[in-house]
């Protein structure tokens, strides 16, 4: 026997356990049923079941589907009928879900098994894995390169070598001479790296891996050509421009190709068809003064938050006034114009949020506040740099991701319910102390709206 214990529920009507509060044109202001007079409230509960520890929630309001990244599986729910449509299976830890433009694709990154796995949104079968660096988590495709950005932990080599631009047997001499290079510029950045892996979607390869300084977090596009990735280590926002980034991966890998083929030729003792070898895609040092020597448009730029934030967690970004919003550790939801790098406004939110989200149809932003007893911090944009805190709706407990549907306005977060087993043995006369854990089979869906 398992007793549900630890939920905090804001509905009216009694239930089992404690309920605790816990272009550029201006956005139209929100309709009356979005200020306080009319709140929001969680207005369904859908439980899809399913095992394992959840991350990242994507919504196509085409299809009207959202795509939950559920341990070993994605789930498909229909948002009309709160159903799950369908299962793609097959992965160790799902992380983010990405889809195509065009719809026929989806890519989820996979942290257990440092890949990216492609499915067909039709069948929800998984038709490719391409490789990426350590412990996959946030992505962004980028449309106009066609260029999938995956942020990765700590990589595997503190020193990787410098790969492409020379041949295959020069791995020793390129970790040497990279060595020495840092050694005499001074360049290495202090404190944790990561790396974000760049896919060519068309192609379905992985590009390179690119080794960035500080401990990178939650990725987001503009749609212009710019990723923007919250640095939490430096309370920091990194800027990478795509397409430059693309240029010079291309020259790169074209660089490698022709040393290889020169070396090929030389080994051969021949002037005919070099003989085929298999291609490591680079391990690159991506900063100034690094070995890899990046062109400076290559460069990531970065975008200081001060003190007002305090480990950015989640990002999200209003494309039409070129507005990044970060949630941050220390309560606290900053609003950043990227093009001045500054911060415009600070709002206080919940703890522990992992996603935000932004609608620009109504000019709202919502902030998933999942640790405590877990709340919905909702924010009003008015006019471009005026913001307002119109509500704070408590949710339920690890409530911590979300999306939302453009079309209805309705926000969805997901949880699980929490359970002691009352039958534990007795030891010595006396009883167990209760072991609370996660009841798998209660995995549910919170629909918020107004």
């Amino acid at each position: 026997m398992r007793v549900i214990v630890g939920l905090s529920v804001w509905v009216c009507l009694a239930v089992v356990g404690q309920v605790r509060a816990a272009g550029q044109e201006t956005p139209v202001p929100p309709p009356p049923t979005a200020t306080p007079a009319h709140p929001f409230f969680i207005t369904k509960t859908w439980i899809v079941g399913g095992v394992g520890d959840w991350d990242y929630l994507t919504m196509d309001p085409t299809t009207r589907e959202l795509f939950i990244a559920h341990g070993p599986v994605v789930q498909v729910v229909n948002v009309d009928s709160g159903a799950v449509a369908g299962n793609v299976k097959g992965f160790r830890q799902a992380h983010t879900v990405v889809l195509d433009p065009q719809g026929v694709y989806g890519f989820v990154s996979d942290g257990q098994a440092d890949a990216v796995r492609i499915f067909d949104r039709r069948s929800f079968q998984v038709v490719a894995t391409i490789p990426t660096g350590p412990a996959p988590r946030s992505m962004v495709l980028d449309a106009p390169s066609g260029l999938l950005f995956v942020v990765g932990g700590q990589p595997s080599r503190a020193n990787p070598a410098i790969q492409a631009a020379q041949g295959p047997n020069s791995a020793s001499r390129n970790a040497a001479a990279r060595q020495a290079t840092v050694r005499r510029s001074g360049a290495a950045p202090q404190g944790a790296m990561s790396s974000v892996t760049v896919i060519d979607v068309e192609r379905r390869i992985q590009l390179a891996q690119l080794v960035l300084p500080g401990e990178l977090g939650f990725a987001q596009g503009d749609g212009d050509g710019h990723v923007f990735i919250t640095v939490r280590d430096r309370n920091q926002i990194m800027r990478l421009d795509s397409q430059a980034i693309g240029n010079a991966l291309h020259g790169i890998i074209e660089a490698g190709r022709k040393s290889g083929r020169q070396a090929n030729i030389r080994r051969a003792g021949a002037t005919g068809n070099p003989s085929p070898r298999n291609e490591r895609p680079p391990v690159l040092d991506w900063y100034q003064g690094s070995a890899s020597n990046p062109p400076p448009e290559a460069l990531p730029a970065f975008l200081g938050l001060g003190s007002t934030c305090d480990g950015p967690r989640a990002m999200a970004i209003d494309p039409n006034h070129s507005r990044l919003f970060a949630a941050c550790s220390n309560f606290r939801m900053v609003v950043v114009d990227p093009q001045a790098a500054g911060v415009v406004a600070t709002l206080p939110i919940g703890p522990g949020p992992d996603a935000i989200a932004y609608d620009a149809n109504r000019g709202l932003i919502f902030t998933a506040n999942g640790e405590g007893d877990g709340s919905l911090t909702i924010v009003r944009q008015d006019v471009t740099d005026t913001y307002s805190v119109i509500q704070t709706l408590p949710t339920r407990r690890h409530a911590r991701t979300l999306a939302v549907d453009p079309s209805s306005g309705n926000v969805y977060l997901t949880s699980v319910m929490y359970g002691a087993a009352m039958n534990t043995p007795m030891t010595n006369g006396t009883p167990a102390p209760l072991k609370v854990s996660r009841v798998d089979s209660s995995f549910q869906v919170l629909v918020v709206g107004n």
